[in-house]
């Protein structure tokens, strides 16, 4: 069925129960084709970093040349 959510899925914190997920794109000036080889592996490992000291769950990232795309999962600080 489509549009269903498992119970496990939802966060649930003291007062709110959510699910927080967001899609980004992430591209250099120009586009420029920069993300290939060892800088798309520093990249990604320091986007990955800093998602997981945010607390914040990468559901999916792809590097490509000229973007970066991150679907992820994360907290409501209210």
């Amino acid at each position: 069925m489509v549009g269903t959510t498992n119970r496990k899925e939802l966060r649930h914190d003291r007062h709110t129960v959510s699910l927080l997920s967001d899609h980004m794109v992430f591209a250099p000036k120009y586009r420029g084709k920069i993300l290939v080889d060892d800088v798309a592996m520093i990249a990604e490992g320091i986007i990955c970093k800093t998602c997981v000291e945010m607390g914040i769950e990468i559901i999916e990232i792809a590097v490509n040349p000229d973007h970066v795309h991150i679907f992820f999962r994360y907290r409501s600080i209210l």
